[in-house]
């Protein structure tokens, strides 16, 4: 097995290690994120019934209402927040969360942005660490 560094654009500084939860599909946090347990409820996501807790979030983009970013604060209030969130895109609706976050509970999120061919090689990938900083995301493959 060898290390794999992907390019990435950080957004939101940190550096975690975890369990990747990957999903092809875009995602609302509002009604389709349960904001006390961090369990995906959106019927139409490929994720549906899975927990986000702790782990690296992988999603294209959110979609939907203007509050994403305070049901991400509010996961992180209750401990079920991702640990990161890995997108194709990102906004500044979603970035909220991770921001106040930082301020109001001295916790860090980091967000990266990757390119489709970064995004499809974590598709299969486990466990990952992300570094918003150093602009990498590397496994083993």
């Amino acid at each position: 097995m060898a290390l794999t560094t992907i390019e990435c654009k950080g957004i939101v500084k940190g550096k975690v290690t975890g369990e990747i939860l990957f999903s092809r599909k875009p995602l609302s946090f509002i009604g389709g994120v349960d904001p006390e347990t961090g369990i995906i409820q959106d019927p139409l996501s490929d994720q549906c019934g899975q927990s986000m807790a702790d782990k690296i979030l992988v999603f294209p983009f959110g979609k939907g209402s203007s509050g994403a970013g305070l049901v991400l604060l509010e996961l992180a209030r209750v401990g079920k927040a991702p640990k990161a969130l890995v997108n194709l895109r990102t906004n500044t609706v979603l970035l909220t969360g991770p921001l106040v976050m930082r301020e109001f509970y001295k916790k860090e999120m980091p967000v990266v942005c990757v390119d489709e061919a970064g995004m499809e090689s974590l598709s299969e990938v486990n466990e990952a660490t992300v570094d918003s900083t150093a602009g990498a995301i590397t496994f083993t493959a």
